[in-house]
């Protein structure tokens, strides 16, 4: 029982209420808008595909950002025509908004701990197309949508 409320008291401990800067989540969460984020929010269980996650942004000290998990470890990861395909199979993804499939072709094959992040507006996102795959460290909540 001690467990159990020293859990709870760590997941209660550990929100964050965090207005959402730019257009790369819409539609889903809005430029503006306030999310839950939790710090311990992966601490009883692995990041799972298309989990929404604030990590830091790549190259910005105190920056942060909010991106949604396609890629997982171990996987071979690809963007084609704005299609995703993980390990040669496409998956549906029902996030994905403003898919160009003039945009390019992108390719990750993940090592243990390593993901793909993207932003659901793929016209208006800078994310793992841009600055690579991110360590499961560098997460800094998981964000309920």
């Amino acid at each position: 029982m001690l467990n159990f409320i020293k859990n709870i008291l760590i997941e209660l401990l550990s929100v964050q209420i965090v207005k959402v800067r730019g257009r790369s989540m819409e539609p889903a969460i809005s430029e503006g808008a306030w999310v839950v984020s939790f710090r311990a929010g992966f601490r009883h269980r692995d990041p799972e595909r298309f989990d929404v996650v604030r990590l830091e942004e790549s190259g910005t000290a105190s920056s942060w950002i909010v991106k949604r998990i396609v890629g997982l470890p171990g996987e071979e990861v690809s963007l084609r025509a704005g299609e995703l395909l993980i390990n040669g199979e496409f998956v549906a993804d029902s996030f994905a908004y403003c898919l160009d499939p003039q945009v390019g072709n992108f390719e990750w094959w993940l090592r243990d701990d390593e993901y793909v992040v993207l932003g659901d507006n793929r016209g208006s996102s800078t994310d793992s197309r841009k600055f690579g795959v991110v360590k499961r460290g560098s997460f800094r909540g998981r964000v309920w949508v």
